[in-house]
């Protein structure tokens, strides 16, 4: 009876030594969170055709979307947001609050809830402000973290929060809800192909 006891004593020790039940809360990330190799852009402003100068944005094969999301973020932040058109230094950036999906038959629709942090309102001031500075921001926001001209898309929605909450309506652009790739595919295509129409 003892012999038994022991034994199972032993195997589930070694079991526990070796990782076979492993509490760890790391478990691999799912397949349709990691990007392959795909060509992502980052866009400049352009007060006529909205974006331009699209130039490939690198990283390594096998990157979690929430890191492209991430470096896309900083980007933005460090090449667009950094100043205002009066020279005042911004403290803009995003964070990923989470990329949530939807099952479909066919794959996963990602859906990446971002937010704009903005302690000081620069943005809604000098970013958002009037139609076709408002225009532009929206377009490298959305272009920018979905890479519409992929298919699939990066992500397939985007909701962006302003300082944790939805952003309210502004005059010449409404960002309230979940953003879709069709939005912003025409023109992030033409910055990338250099097409002037």
């Amino acid at each position: 009876m003892l012999r038994p006891i022991v034994t199972s004593f032993i195997v589930l020790i070694i079991l526990l030594n070796i990782g076979c039940f492993n509490n760890s809360d790391k478990a691999p990330p799912a397949s349709s969170q990691i990007i392959g190799e795909i060509e992502l852009y980052i866009f400049k402003p352009d007060q006529q055709y909205l974006l331009s100068d699209a130039q490939p944005f690198i990283l390594p094969p096998n990157t979690l979307v929430k890191d492209a999301l991430d470096n896309l973020g900083r980007h933005l932040a460090k090449d667009y947001f950094s100043k205002t058109y009066t020279g005042k230094v911004t403290d803009i950036h995003f964070e990923v609050v989470r990329i949530d999906e939807i099952a479909t038959p066919s794959r996963p629709l990602r859906i990446a809830v971002i937010n704009m942090v903005d302690t000081n309102r620069d943005a809604r001031r000098y970013f958002f402000q009037g139609s076709a500075g408002g225009q532009t921001t929206f377009y490298m926001i959305a272009a920018t973290f979905m890479q519409p001209h992929l298919s699939p898309p990066l992500v397939d929605g985007l909701v962006l929060l302003y300082n944790g909450k939805i952003l309210p309506e502004l005059d010449h652009i409404n960002v309230k809800g979940i953003l879709t790739p069709r939005l912003v595919q025409h023109v992030a295509k033409r910055a990338i192909h250099g097409e002037k129409r």
